[in-house]
């Protein structure tokens, strides 16, 4: 969030792009193709294709880069399909989560424009240790900047070595068991509440002070599953709880169902609660507090917080929230743009599914040259539980954010920075990873205490 990066850094990495071609490596790869491969797409009714030359996966910070680079039948042309995901398998990634580059004697043909969401996708059908199958299809602007339809787009590659960041599905299973203290209403309500996981639902209809010992105990829900993630919802009348759970090979996994944390949110703006951070690496630590003043801007009426970084003095970042929607307000200069915008951000909702994308754009100049600045968020996670600083917490949601610059070409669509965030219901934010593209973490934050009033 804003208090924790200064949005001038947009502006500052974008001199260095600005005075840069983009470029494409592939030296690094961890396999190259030496079986048959190949890739084509159409253009306005114009086929283009081409043997597949290199095909490998990197992992950046958990994020996984899968990156295929082909080249046409005549050599001048070059192909480059990259799909940014956690969890590399079969399935359909969208802008921001792909991106597709035709380049013909060095220079962009077709390029898609990751700040449009959802409007180019690449559709992985089969990955293994040993190859990638899949389709592509949607908008890409041309080297004037027009709009191009993307059409009957499909590759076949083959890694050279296996790949291990690939993981290749288990039969394996193991039991899940979703427990209560309470029915619905809470207290010492016994009404059964209804419970879905992975397709099997069920009721609990007995509640225990204590987690149960075992998966199966009598009145909760226990499902077994082949081994991997779940997202599991529970239900009282129109109220809904959901979380996400990992099986294991043969293990037992204890999830509570807790609806008096469902009545809380995940980014507490009453007057007084605080917070203290720790920065493991440097020892800095921030305080933070909701001062409980309101704060009028165009928008709308933000609640003022105070962020006492130490030594470094402190500053002030602006919030509200709605409909499962949290705001924070950029005041005036705060991207470096010329003129100098206001802008809204959205940095969480807590009402979406997992995968759910999001963006805000701020448009200006800089230094006489046209940009836009470009947050992509995505709701990552939602966990049942996370131990943060040896404190555990529960119902917690990860939002993986991507700072992007739009600059004119050969530029284009450049990243910047990401940063990894954990919102935990009825706390706040509970950690906070910042890092750039190669992997490197710039600024991690701890919760080590809060006071929620």
């Amino acid at each position: 969030m804003k208090y924790f990066k200064p949005l001038l850094t947009l502006l500052t990495a974008a001199l260095v792009f600005l005075g840069c071609k983009k470029e494409y490596s592939v030296e690094n790869g961890t396999g190259t193709n030496t079986g048959t491969a190949q890739w084509e797409f159409k253009e306005s009714g114009v086929q283009f294709k081409g043997p597949i030359d290199t095909a490998y996966v990197d992992t950046v910070s958990g994020i996984r880069f899968l990156t295929i680079n082909g080249k046409s039948d005549d050599g001048k042309d070059q192909l480059i399909l990259q799909v940014f995901t956690p969890d590399l398998k079969p399935g359909t990634y969208k802008t921001p989560l792909s991106s597709f580059d035709y380049l013909r004697n060095g220079a962009n043909l077709y390029q898609s424009d990751l700040a449009a969401v959802d409007s180019f996708s690449i559709a992985i059908t089969k990955i293994d240790t040993a190859s990638v199958t899949g389709t592509f299809t949607g908008k890409a602007k041309d080297k004037s900047g027009a709009s191009r339809t993307i059409v009957d787009g499909k590759f076949s590659a083959k890694f050279k070595t296996h790949s291990s960041v690939i993981n290749p599905p288990v039969k394996d299973s193991g039991q899940v068991m979703l427990w209560s203290k309470s029915g619905c209403g809470g207290g010492t309500s016994t009404s059964p509440i209804a419970v879905s996981i992975a397709g099997k639902s069920g009721q609990i209809t007995n509640f225990y002070a204590t987690e149960p010992t075992a998966c199966g105990t009598t009145g909760a829900f226990t499902a077994k599953l082949a081994v991997g993630s779940y997202n599991w919802t529970a239900k009282c009348g129109t109220d809904s709880v959901t979380g996400s759970v990992t099986v294991t090979k043969g293990g037992c996994t204890k999830v509570e169902v807790n609806f008096a944390a469902a009545q809380l949110d995940y980014f507490p703006t009453t007057a007084n609660s605080n917070w203290s951070y720790l920065n493991a690496g440097t020892g800095d630590t921030l305080y933070v507090l909701s001062t409980g003043i309101p704060k009028t801007f165009t928008p709308g009426t933000y609640n003022l917080f105070t962020n006492d970084h130490g030594v470094q003095g402190k500053d002030s970042s602006y919030y509200r929230k709605g409909s499962g929607l949290y705001y924070e307000y950029f005041p005036v200069n705060s991207f470096g743009l010329n003129p100098a915008p206001e802008a809204e951000h959205i940095f969480l909702k807590d009402n979406v599914t997992v995968g759910t994308v999001w963006s805000t754009s701020v448009a200006g100049t800089y230094q006489g040259v046209s940009v836009t600045a470009k947050i992509v968020d995505t709701l990552s996670q939602k966990l049942t539980s996370l131990t943060i600083a040896s404190l555990p917490y529960q119902n917690v949601l990860e939002v993986h954010t991507g700072y992007y610059i739009v600059a004119p070409a050969p530029v284009g669509t450049q990243l910047l920075f990401l940063v990894k965030q954990w919102f935990a219901k009825g706390v706040g934010l509970i950690k906070y990873d910042e890092f750039d593209v190669q992997g490197a973490s710039g600024y991690t934050l701890d919760l080590t205490r809060s006071k929620i009033y």
